[in-house]
């Protein structure tokens, strides 16, 4: 019987690896002291519960192929950091923003002769803290001369401080008396000591290479997932809830600050784009600051962003935008803001930017069209800061604003500039 249970597994095993099978959110996270946690080197799977895309990560972790240290000559690289909009598992390596990005800008569209290329150091889940210690651990390295920070504006609060989210793998920066102090007390939590554990180290290895155990992983997320099916976002139709929700957002971002955990991860996360705006300019980078909407503030329907802002007591949705965009002023921080360019965008042409086929339409991370658009913008942005340290003009600070009406709902008050 032991025999044959064996044969068994393996005859399954077998069949799960010709037909293409494996789930790469099983094997996905693994621990680092530094960065809390971040994928392992060189691995590939399928992600299908939104979208669908084979991830494979290089040497490093991360989901991009490998790059030479040493800069080539004639090349302009591009850094780009943030979670999972950048990390982008939904949809093939080829559409992700950041590679739409480098197309356009080696393509006809920027006049800056150079070989532009892009390199992601993000990952899904990550905090403004995270990002900036990849900075600090990997990205520098490799001499960019351009830093992009995506900062999703949905969860990228919650998650820089520890009170207002519930990761424990996750390292923070705290203020003290005004000084940044990074706080790695993860590395004391029972979740870290486990995985760290010879026991730990084994049992991921083991969900990292037999396709069962990560079908088994498959099968028990996607339970979970169907269980919160019936939580996704509301007040986009007529009849649903008094208070809507979108996934992974917390609507106390669209509010000013309410209690003291709120005002703090505020006040934190403008030092830390403070501390990344410094150092990426330090180690002879231009940063820039991409702000992330979410789905309901880019809807292309101003009715959509009307009713949600109205159920939730707000004359609008661009608090946070205006607020990140006040704080990148003083910080003389130049900013692509996505949320009122990809608002007007997706008003124009009536699209859906975020959202796939089988979930809620419009809401979740960005379909194709999202990662295009986004792409599109960023290569626009980056071509004409090359263009100007090429020209040896001095940078004019953050471009926070746009033109249209749908950028009206995220930016009153705010005359349009080109």
């Amino acid at each position: 019987m032991l025999i044959a249970l064996v044969l068994a597994l393996l005859l399954g095993e077998g069949l799960l690896r010709v037909a293409g099978q494996s789930y790469y959110w099983a094997v996905a996270k693994r621990v680092d002291p530094v960065l809390g946690w971040r994928p392992p080197p060189q691995i590939r799977g399928w992600q299908r519960f939104e979208g669908a895309a084979l991830v494979e990560t290089n040497t490093l972790g991360f989901r991009d192929i490998d790059h030479a240290r040493r800069k080539p000559p004639g090349t302009l690289r591009v850094a780009v950091l943030g979670d999972s909009f950048t990390e982008a598992v939904q949809v093939p390596l080829h559409e992700t923003w950041w590679r739409v990005m480098a197309e356009r800008l080696n393509g006809d569209i920027c006049p800056v002769t150079a070989e532009f290329q892009a390199l992601n150091f993000a990952v899904s889940g990550w905090s403004t803290a995270q990002s900036l210690l990849a900075w600090r651990e990997h990205a520098a390295r490799f001499a960019p001369d351009f830093a992009v920070l995506a900062f999703f504006i949905g969860n990228d609060f919650t998650e820089n401080h520890p009170a207002l989210n519930t990761e424990p793998l996750r390292p923070y920066f705290r203020l003290d008396a005004g000084q940044l102090a990074l706080d790695a007390g993860f590395r004391r939590q029972p979740a870290y000591r486990r995985a760290t554990s010879t026991l730990g180290r084994a049992g991921h290895g083991g969900w990292v290479h037999p396709r069962s155990a990560q079908r088994a992983g498959q099968a028990r997320d996607g339970w979970g997932l169907r269980g919160l099916a019936g939580q996704a976002a509301g007040g986009c139709r007529p009849g649903e809830p008094e208070v809507p929700s979108e996934p992974g957002v917390d609507n106390a971002v669209y509010r000013p600050p309410a209690h003291g955990a709120w005002e703090q991860s505020w006040a934190v996360t403008e030092a830390m784009l403070g501390a990344f705006a410094a150092e990426t300019r330090a180690d002879g980078a231009t940063p820039v600051l991409m702000l992330i909407g979410t789905g309901v503030q880019v809807h292309p329907e101003a009715r959509v962003s009307a009713r949600f802002a109205a159920a939730l007591g707000v004359s609008d949705l661009g608090y946070p935008v205006r607020r990140l965009l006040d704080i990148a002023e003083r910080l003389d921080l130049t900013v692509l803001n996505l949320p009122a360019l990809l608002a007007d965008y997706a008003e124009r042409e009536g699209l859906l930017l975020h959202g796939f086929a089988g979930g809620r339409p419009g809401l979740g991370h960005w379909n194709p069209a999202g990662h295009r658009a986004a792409g599109d913008a960023a290569a626009a942005l980056i071509c004409a800061l090359a263009g100007d340290a090429r020209a040896g003009r001095a940078q004019t600070g953050p471009l926070p604003k746009t033109g249209g009406a749908a950028a009206a709902r995220l930016l009153p008050q705010r005359s349009a500039e080109p």
